[in-house]
Formats: structure tokens, sequence, C-alpha cells
């Protein structure tokens, strides 16, 4: 009997912590998420994903350059601008911005106050550079 009861508070105490944990989660709050964007990529040869972070001054710009791979530039803070083959455009917090593969490009930060920040994701082939700086002609 001694034993059946010290098996039966076990699982009691099993059942009030498993009962107390649930509780918990019931009360926390949902996640909030939201999607920012979706493309199909073609793939047909080794590939790597770079992340990179940027926090840039107010005024700042890239050179003219282009990307290897896919790029897509997720702004985090403030607001960017793209120059690309003659059209600009125009990214704010939690806007994506996708350019394609050596597409020849200039980026800036749109405020003379504020400062951008944003992350850059790169879809490329294996080993090749991320960024390549177009020389003046």
């Amino acid at each position: 009997m001694y034993l059946s009861a010290r098996r039966s508070f076990r699982t009691l105490a099993t059942a009030a912590a498993l009962a107390c944990a649930m509780g918990g989660a019931q009360a926390q709050e949902k996640a909030q998420i939201a999607d920012v964007m979706k493309a199909a990529l073609s793939v047909s040869a080794a590939q790597e994903v770079n992340v990179r972070r940027y926090d840039v001054p107010p005024g700042w710009a890239t050179p003219k350059h282009y990307h290897t791979g896919h790029m897509f530039l997720y702004v985090v803070e403030g607001t960017g601008t793209m120059e690309t083959e003659g059209q600009t455009r125009t990214a704010r917090s939690g806007e994506v911005l996708h350019q394609l593969p050596e597409k020849t490009m200039v980026m800036r930060n749109a405020s003379a106050s504020e400062r951008l920040k944003f992350v850059v994701f790169q879809v490329g082939a294996t080993g090749a550079p991320m960024v390549v700086v177009v020389k003046p002609q």
C-alpha cells in the first residue's frame, strides 16, 4: 500500500506540474507573424546564402556595384533607396527590395538626419564574391 500511495502521489504531482505548465503556455501572448516576401528560385549549381547586417549613417551611399547572386535587402529601420539602370526604388522599415544578379546598383540612406539599418540576404554561387565594385570608365 505504501508503494501504491507513493506512485499515486508522483502521478498526481506530475499531472499538477503539467497542468501548471500548460496553463502558463496558454497565457503566453501569441506571436505575430507576417510574410515579408516569397519568391521562387531556380537552383542548378552549388549555392550558398550570405547574410549581412548594415547600420549606416545619414547621407551614406555605396559605390556603384553589383551582386553575384539574388540579393534581398530587408529594411529594419529608416528609409533606403536603390538606383538600378535609371530606376530608383525606395524601401521603408519592414519592406524588402530584390535585386537580380549582376545588375549594377547604388544603395543610399535616403535620410540626411536618420540612420538606416538593413539586412542583406544573398543566394549565389558557392565561393563567388558577394559584391563586385564597378570601376569608373
